[in-house]
């Protein structure tokens, strides 16, 4: 499956930007991550598991202008193990994979038993649609990589925002057992969500 994720990357799409390079060398050690986030998921959505089948995929911005470290070096979030880390963090043009796809992650409260998540390098959305449209390029390019690989659509892609309405007429599998209520994000914003979508619904076609 990563090969076919891999090669994907390397298509040649229309109105997207250059491919993504594609980078392994900041990866969690899946050993350590996977008991911690079976017992997160066991705790959180009612299933004691590490895999992941994606449902969706979900967009950041990681609120920095520098790789976040803490994806990859943190063992807790907020009193609770293991510590955060998403699929994927985009900054320019470069694409670091944290954690394979088919593994689940600790990026978006409410969704991680679902999603594949992508944060993007970027202070906020003003700074998205400013400095960094190569990042959001990128980003594009990689979700349309994932949307093949996993027989998505457009539709199943949303923000950090729109999960954190914890809404399910938005997001149909938002879930959490500890703590249902909705809370505050805004990322990775309306303009930088709209530009990046553009581009997928541009390059996607319909599975035949």
């Amino acid at each position: 499956m990563q090969k076919h994720l891999l090669a994907l990357l390397c298509l040649s799409l229309p109105a997207l930007a250059e491919m993504p390079k594609y980078d392994t060398s900041r990866q969690r050690d899946l050993e350590a991550w996977k008991p911690g986030i079976t017992e997160y998921s066991r705790r959180h959505y009612g299933e004691a598991e590490w895999k992941l089948t994606p449902k969706c995929v979900i967009l950041h911005y990681t609120a920095g202008t520098t790789f976040p470290w803490n994806l990859v070096r943190s063992s807790e979030f907020a009193g609770e193990a293991p510590g955060l880390a998403s699929h994927y963090v985009v900054e320019g043009p470069k694409v670091y994979q944290i954690l394979p796809p088919t593994v689940r992650s600790r990026a978006a409260f409410g969704i991680n038993h679902r999603a594949v998540n992508i944060e993007m390098v970027g202070a906020d959305a003003a700074d998205m649609m400013n400095n960094r449209r190569q990042t959001m390029d990128a980003s594009a390019q990689l979700v349309l990589a994932l949307l093949r690989e996993f027989q998505l659509k457009p539709s199943d892609v949303y923000s950090h925002q729109q999960v954190a309405l914890m809404d399910k007429n938005v997001v149909p599998w938002v879930l959490d057992l500890v703590n249902p209520a909705p809370y505050h994000k805004i990322d990775p914003g309306v303009e930088p969500m709209a530009y990046i979508l553009k581009q997928v619904r541009a390059g996607w076609q319909a599975p035949r």
